[in-house]
């Protein structure tokens, strides 16, 4: 079984995952002339920003914490 013990690595998937699910729901609204479009895929780049963000501070923690 693999776990995962930096709980910021499950952050920034659960992030990035959830910021591509509301920009390609932003797509489909685009072709469909939905009037929330823009926020959607607002909401998307943005959660998609700070799932990377958290990766990159999960990432850099990790190095600093090597001897």
């Amino acid at each position: 079984m693999v776990t995962i013990k930096n709980k910021f690595i499950l952050l920034a998937a659960f992030f990035w995952l959830s910021g591509l699910a509301l920009t390609g729901l932003g797509a489909y609204g685009k072709n469909h002339q939905w009037e929330a479009t823009g926020t959607l895929l607002t909401l998307g780049i943005s959660a998609q920003a700070i799932g990377f963000g958290f990766l990159g501070f999960a990432i850099m923690q990790a190095v600093f914490r090597k001897k």
